[in-house]
Order: structure tokens, then C-alpha cells, then sequence
């Protein structure tokens, strides 16, 4: 019988307590912490799956994919058929810069397993080829619509299925998985983000601001919530703009500043502080192009995100931890006209017409609109030099055209909710009062949480 001493660690801690706080590490989002018990209880057993798998993952999210990827493959030595150690070794080929080794791992996998959606989520990201691409989204949904068939469907599988026919642009499907019993609690309808971002995408604007308002209405307390840092740094956001801007210029496309961005650059030189991403817009030419779902898919750096096709006027991607929003725009002789997706009612804003200019900005030439002082005047109203961190131009921009109340008012409704999450109830409540509807319209039982103040329910 060994000793003791034999089954414990240098601290004195058993293996199994290393195993259990490493697992609880890695659940918490602290994968580094994760590593030193985990490979404690590993120096004692060295065969145990669980761990070695676990192992694994957490050096791959702390940063480690070499690391990581000694570890998928030791597994994989002795359990081949491990799928976790197999998607784990391609996510780590992935952060190597390895991608076509790491593409051929997940199409390995979906060959011997077509309901491993994480696969072809991988595959869809990696892939250059757009109808493959397409496939995989495909596949990834129905594999996850076919898993959440079963009666005992957790949450987090319903969240990712719903995301996945979404990206497969089948948003009624990814709404319908929130109906009947496993989208009620206690006979009401359950508030679910991803319900309000199915509805919307299906063009219910109307039910998806109720949602909106039941998710605003079962807020927790701030100190459950917890309060989000701003990680909106203009210095790095100014870094990935230039980024993206020769990416698009070495692909023969001009884009320009745009929006919220050039209202920082015009107004102060830069990014603004306060700002959440950076607006950047495109032409589109008479032939229907530029290819901006083309340069994404398959620049090395970039990611084309899964809802994403050729064609679309709206691409929001993010590059070096920054997001950055891309707008195809579309001229007539009068006007210029922008937005997020091709639905009647959808966010949308029309300009009178402008072409393109220079412009010198913190030490840099920029391409820019024409006369962009009246450009900003048509997109924010009048005031647009006064400093306003809390106007929403997809809530009460002038320039807004033919776009649906209820979308002005989601839009308000969702972005409140996330300032409250923050603890920010001045920008909550100054987004509310923007709104064309109140919470009331959408329904009389919706009612603010007390802790969110009296500042918010007159809004």
C-alpha cells in the first residue's frame, strides 16, 4: 500500500483536492492559477484523462498553445478518440499560426463525428473557402438543433444552438428553441438574451424590445452584476484602425472614417475614450462589390464572423481586442445610405450624397468624407462639437431613415441594460429617455429593479 506521503503534493493537499481546485480555477475564467495543482495532481498521476485534458485547456487559455499542445498530444497517445484533446490540439495548431494543419484536424473530426458542432464552428472560421465555409455553418447548427431535441437540454447548450442557427441565418428556428416548456419558468416567458437577438434578427422588432424590457426588468443586484471595466483604449483602438485600414487598401479598397470615428478624429484628434468600437466605411461599387466578406475570411489576422456573407452591408469584427464596425455604403446623386442588414425597419441612416476627401489627424493623413463637418451635423444634429456620452445614434440620430420605433427602442432597452451592468445608471437613464417608447408600451408588468433608482423608472 503507498504511503501517505505517496498521494500528496508538496503543500499536503491530496491530488483529488489539486484536480477539484484546478477544475474550479478553470470554471472561474483563472486558467493560469489553474496550472500549478493541476500539475501537481498530474506529477502523481500522470494517466488520469480528466486532468491531462484539463491540463491542456488551461494552457491553452492562459496563453500557452505550445504548452498546450505537448499536453492534446500526449493525450491523444493514449485515448485517440479523445474529441476534446482533438479540437484542444487544433485550437492550439490555430494559435500557432498553424491553420491549414489546424483546418484539417476539425474536418477529420466532423468526418468521424457530424454532431461535433465545435468542429465545424472551427471549420467555418478557418476555412478560405466561403461555400465550405457555408457548410459548416450549416452543419453546426443542425448538429446543435439535433442535440437540443432531447428533453434534458442544459441552458448553455440552448445559448450555443441558438447562436449557431442565427449564424446559420435561420433566427425563427434559434426563437422557437425558447418556446413551449424549455423556454418558460413558473408559466411566464423566460428573459433570455439570446431569445431578444433571435427575434430581432427575424424582423419581430416589437417582441424583441419586450424582451428587451423583460431582460432590463430581471436585473440583478449591481453587486451580483458586478461592474465591467471600459476597455476601449483610443491609443491601442487607433493601432488596430491603421491595421485594418492597409489591410483594406492592400486589397484595393478604400474605406474612410466614419460615424462615432470621425467624430473623435475630427473632433479630438483621435479615438473617443468613451467610445465602445471603431466605424470605418466603404463604397460599394456599381459591379456590387468590394469583397469585404473575401478580405476577412481569408486574411491570416481576421476572422470573418459566422452571420457574415458576401454582400452584406454591415461587418463587425474585432482585431487586436478591438471592435471595429465596417459599413458598405450606397450612393445615389443625392444621398449616401448606410446600415446594419437589408430588413424593412432595420437601423439605417441616409446623408446627402458626399465623396471623399484628406484630412490630417494627430500627425496622420486620413481618408475622410467631404465637408465632414457637415457630415456630423447630419448624423448627430447641431450639437454634435458638444462632448455627449450618452447619445445613441442608432436611438436618436437625425439621420435615421425608415427605421422601425421598436428598433430605436431595443436598441435603448439593451444598451441601458448593459450600462446598468456596469453600474453606470446615469448613462442607463440617459439612454431610456432617448427612447421613442417607453417600457410601459411594451408591458404594463415590466418594472425596473428598485436598486436601479427613481432616475431610471421616468424615463
Amino acid at each position: 500500500m503507498a504511503s501517505d506521503k505517496e498521494h500528496t503534493g508538496a503543500t499536503g493537499e491530496a491530488p483529488d483536492d489539486g484536480l477539484h481546485a484546478g477544475l474550479t480555477l478553470i470554471r472561474a475564467g483563472e486558467p493560469a492559477a489553474a496550472l500549478a495543482p493541476l500539475g501537481r495532481f498530474l506529477s502523481v498521476r500522470p494517466d488520469h484523462t480528466l486532468a491531462r485534458y484539463a491540463f491542456g485547456a488551461a494552457q491553452l487559455r492562459a496563453g500557452c498553445p505550445a504548452a498546450a499542445l505537448t499536453s492534446f498530444d500526449l493525450l491523444l497517445e493514449s485515448k485517440p478518440h479523445h474529441e476534446g484533446a482533438a479540437l484542444g490540439r487544433g485550437l492550439a495548431l490555430q494559435a500557432l499560426g498553424d491553420r491549414e494543419t489546424a483546418l484539417n484536424v476539425f474536418r477529420t473530426l466532423t468526418a468521424s463525428n457530424p454532431l461535433s458542432w465545435r468542429a465545424w464552428n472551427s471549420v467555418a472560421d478557418l476555412s478560405p473557402d466561403e461555400a465550405e465555409r457555408t457548410i459548416a455553418i450549416d452543419a453546426a447548427a443542425e448538429a446543435l438543433a439535433c442535440l437540443c431535441r432531447d428533453t434534458d437540454r442544459p441552458r448553455w447548450r440552448l445559448d450555443a444552438a441558438a447562436q449557431a442557427l442565427m449564424a446559420a441565418r435561420r433566427p425563427g428556428d434559434a426563437a422557437a428553441l425558447f418556446s413551449g416548456r424549455a423556454g418558460r419558468v413558473s408559466g411566464a416567458p423566460m428573459a433570455s438574451l439570446q431569445l431578444a437577438r433571435a427575434l430581432y434578427q427575424d424582423g419581430r422588432f416589437a417582441e424583441a424590445y419586450a424582451e428587451a424590457c423583460r431582460l432590463l426588468g430581471a436585473l440583478p443586484e449591481p453587486a451580483a452584476a458586478g461592474r465591467q471595466p471600459h476597455t476601449f483604449h483610443p491609443g491601442a483602438a487607433t493601432r488596430a484602425l491603421i491595421d485594418i485600414l492597409d489591410i483594406l487598401s492592400a486589397a484595393g479598397i478604400t474605406a474612410f472614417l466614419a460615424a462615432g470615428t470621425l467624430l473623435g478624429f475630427h473632433r479630438n484628434a483621435g479615438p473617443l475614450a468613451h467610445d465602445r468600437d471603431l466605424d470605418i466605411g466603404v463604397i460599394r461599387e456599381a459591379s456590387g462589390g468590394p469583397d469585404i466578406a473575401g478580405v476577412l475570411r481569408t486574411h491570416a489576422a481576421l476572422f470573418l464572423p459566422r452571420p457574415a456573407r458576401p454582400g452584406d452591408r454591415y461587418f463587425g469584427i474585432r482585431h487586436r481586442g478591438v471592435a471595429i464596425d465596417i459599413f458598405v455604403h450606397d450612393a445615389d446623386e443625392r444621398h449616401v445610405t448606410f446600415g446594419v442588414s437589408d430588413l424593412p425597419g432595420d437601423i439605417q441612416w441616409r446623408l446627402p450624397a458626399f465623396g471623399l476627401a484628406q484630412a490630417g489627424y494627430g500627425g496622420r493623413t486620413w481618408t475622410v468624407p467631404g465637408q465632414a463637418e457637415g457630415y456630423l451635423a447630419a448624423l448627430y444634429g447641431a450639437s454634435w462639437r458638444t462632448p455627449d456620452q450618452v447619445f445613441a445614434s442608432a436611438v436618436s440620430s437625425p439621420a435615421l431613415f425608415g427605421t422601425d420605433c421598436h428598433v430605436r427602442a431595443y436598441y435603448a432597452a439593451m444598451r441601458a441594460r448593459a450600462a446598468l451592468l456596469a453600474g453606470d445608471r446615469k448613462k442607463a437613464a440617459g439612454l431610456l429617455r432617448q427612447s421613442p417608447l417607453p417600457l410601459s408600451c411594451s408591458s404594463p408588468s415590466i418594472v425596473l429593479p428598485r436598486w436601479a433608482g427613481p432616475d431610471l423608472g421616468d424615463s
